[in-house]
């Protein structure tokens, strides 16, 4: 099953910071899960806090995603350190946390990153719990400093279906070396949270890098064997719908969403 929303590609996508190649083991990927329940109260938010996060150096992108109802934000810190800045300058002190909790409902957090991520200064609304997932295997961000309205990323959730993470481990180095070979792949990292979830993040320069690495993923016969994939979203551009009605202002992408059916 497939759902999309488009959104504006006038507005920015990414707060165009650059990260250096030895930064990218301290890197914290921050996903929120919203639901809008006031388009009125929402208005520009997500434009606002895209432009208001341009002035931390630590803060790599901030894009919003929406399907239907269904609203979620990408938050990419450079470290921990960036996310706990973020949190205190932008949402508390600009008053953004308060105006989401008027349009939207928070419905999940999700913490990708090494080491302690989740510490009083990430706190989500009315105390609700963080999952947290933690790198499985090497990182894997290339860098890069501008947005690119032709990028778009991905989000595999998946299974393990054996106990031998040697054997994970082995694939999973595989698949990121093949990645690396390809300059059209940024980013591809994998995540994980006990007992069996397994989660990849990717980001493609253009659909054709996505294309090309779909077919190496579907090329690879021992996958099956050791993971299982659940889930994929798709966080793209408005091209990827052709004929999509005008989106209202700060909504910059479009977000499919296939759940997997054996």
């Amino acid at each position: 099953m497939a759902t999309a929303h488009s959104k504006d590609n006038g507005s920015p996508t990414s707060v165009a910071h650059k990260l250096d190649d030895d930064q990218t083991d301290s890197v914290v990927v921050r996903r929120d899960d919203l639901v809008v329940i006031d388009n009125a109260a929402l208005g520009t938010l997500c434009e606002d806090v895209q432009i208001a996060s341009r002035r931390n150096a630590g803060i790599l992108e901030v894009e919003w995603f929406r399907n239907g109802a269904e609203l979620t934000l990408f938050q990419t810190f450079a470290n921990r350190a960036a996310a706990a800045a973020q949190h205190e300058e932008t949402w508390t002190g600009q008053g953004f946390s308060g105006r989401v909790a008027r349009s939207c409902r928070h419905v999940r957090t999700v913490l990708y990153g090494r080491g302690r991520v989740v510490d009083d200064m990430l706190a989500t609304p009315l105390g609700a719990g963080i999952e947290t997932y933690a790198p499985l295997g090497a990182p894997f961000r290339r860098p890069r400093a501008d947005p690119a309205p032709e990028r778009y990323r991905m989000r595999y959730d998946m299974e393990l279906v054996t106990g031998d993470l040697d054997a994970v481990r082995a694939f999973l180095r595989e698949r990121q070396n093949l990645a690396r070979a390809d300059p059209g792949i940024l980013d591809f990292e994998f995540y994980f949270s006990a007992p069996r979830s397994v989660t990849l993040l990717a980001c493609y320069a253009d659909a054709a890098a996505q294309q090309r690495s779909f077919i190496r993923w579907m090329k690879a016969d021992e996958m099956k064997s050791v993971l299982a994939v659940k889930d994929i979203y798709t966080y793209g551009r408005v091209a990827l719908e052709p004929g999509a009605a005008p989106p209202p202002p700060g909504w910059t992408e479009l977000m499919l969403v296939t759940h997997h059916q054996e």
